[in-house]
């Protein structure tokens, strides 16, 4: 395996998304009422979005754990791409997966997040996700996909919404990793300083921050 997908060789940010969806379903009520002031408010075709996406939560129900990884990998890959300049008239927006589904579009970072929260949801270990920042080979702009370990030590699986197909890394040549961070690694930055913290970790932190705070506000 290439060295560079190993997860220690890799740079890792202070996030905590540790009980994103904890105690979500007291929080925003049942789906079904969650789907009715959707619809009211956004219309039968937006409604329906989020009816299949709970119908895929369903359906996860005892299945195995590659079973469910291409599942929500490939639902996620169905919604189309768009950049965060013409969804949201700003250069970089990391979308909350309602905010996904809702404007049925997003980019790259969007189905990362979407996937790994969703995973998440269906009981996959977030210890095994990683979210990786890299390269496409003959392309310029930066690249996210999300990292499945099913051991400390394995090759990960790479979830991609380029290449729709799940890959191990090495097969996927066309990638250059340049650095990974997942949820549950600095969570002893919560509740004192930062010190340490290069400002480019901060700033992700920053970010993931915003994030969550959404996710809270209108989780799924």
């Amino acid at each position: 395996m290439d060295r560079r997908w190993g997860r220690k060789a890799f740079w890792s940010v202070a996030i905590v998304l540790a009980a994103l969806f904890s105690g979500a379903s007291e929080r925003s009520g049942s789906a079904a009422e969650k789907i009715a002031g959707i619809e009211k408010e956004f219309g039968y075709f937006t409604a329906n979005r989020f009816r299949f996406y709970y119908r895929l939560l369903a359906s996860l129900e005892g299945k195995s754990e590659k079973e469910i990884l291409k599942e929500v990998n490939d639902f996620w890959n169905g919604v189309p791409y768009g950049s965060d300049m013409q969804i949201w008239g700003k250069r970089d927006h990391w979308a909350t997966p309602y905010e996904f589904l809702l404007k049925d579009r997003g980019d790259c970072e969007d189905y990362v997040i979407a996937k790994y929260e969703t995973l998440k949801r269906a009981g996959i270990d977030p210890h095994r996700l990683y979210f990786v920042y890299a390269r496409i080979r003959g392309k310029e702009s930066p690249h996210m996909v999300l990292a499945y370990y099913e051991t400390p030590d394995a090759e990960p699986l790479v979830l991609d919404n380029v290449n729709l197909r799940i890959f191990h890394a090495s097969k996927r040549s066309d990638l250059i990793p340049v650095y990974t961070f997942n949820g549950e690694v600095l969570a002893r930055f919560q509740n004192h300083s930062r010190k340490g913290l290069s400002e480019h970790n901060r700033k992700v932190k920053r970010k993931w921050e915003d994030l969550m705070q959404r996710i809270e506000r209108n989780p799924l």
